[in-house]
């Protein structure tokens, strides 16, 4: 996707890029860091429905002349670039592009929605953590750094849990050796050990 003439922008953690209900003339891609996308839903609970890495396309209302359904926000530090959409729909091969990364992400999206509804806390967080792990994690020699700085607040809107169930489901993999706190970060010493402890929970319950 050719998007070099666009303008690129840093934002600060927590800063906003775009909010929810607010209209836009422009995609944004992830150049660098992550976007959280969270939503306020009618009974006022917010709800992150996804973390963005580097490479993923975000804002799509804007193809339909629509305000944002999200608010996105960085999480650390975080490169963003405007993509405007007048200039995409001038070419085609663009525009195939960006479908084909609309459906993938809205494919995460159902696929994140089935979990919520299918399994319970303890499965539903170790398959979260997995996979922020797997997009966003670092090798770090004592297993696998999730670097985003995350509350067990921001665990839970993923999950769809209350903060006290995420502390007792982290507990319960810290005391497995899965999961290990430091501060507010992560680290997973065997990610692969906790993918399969997930799986086997979910085809036990």
């Amino acid at each position: 996707m050719d998007v070099a003439a666009s303008p690129s922008r840093r934002f600060a953690h927590g800063q906003a890029v775009v909010r929810q209900g607010e209209m836009s003339a422009c995609l944004f891609l992830v150049r660098a860091g992550a976007i959280r996308l969270a939503a306020l839903v009618p009974t006022g609970r917010e709800v992150i429905v996804g973390v963005l890495g580097p490479g993923d396309l975000f804002g799509e209302a804007a193809l339909l002349g629509r305000p944002s359904p999200v608010e996105a926000r960085a999480v650390g530090r975080a490169e963003v670039e405007a993509l405007p959409v007048a200039a995409l729909r001038a070419n085609p091969a663009t525009a195939v592009e960006l479908l084909r990364l609309t459906a993938s992400r809205l494919h995460r999206t159902a696929s994140a929605l089935e979990e919520a509804l299918a399994h319970d806390v303890p499965t539903r967080l170790s398959r979260r953590l997995c996979e922020l792990a797997r997009r966003h994690g670092v090798p770090d020699g004592a297993g696998v750094l999730l670097p985003l700085p995350l509350t067990q607040e921001d665990l839970g809107r993923m999950v769809g849990a209350s903060r006290e169930s995420v502390n007792r489901s982290l507990a319960a993999l810290a005391s497995r050796g899965l999961v290990r706190t430091e501060g507010r970060r992560y680290v997973i010493p065997d990610l692969e050990a906790l993918a399969r402890a997930s799986a086997h929970e979910e085809a036990t319950a």
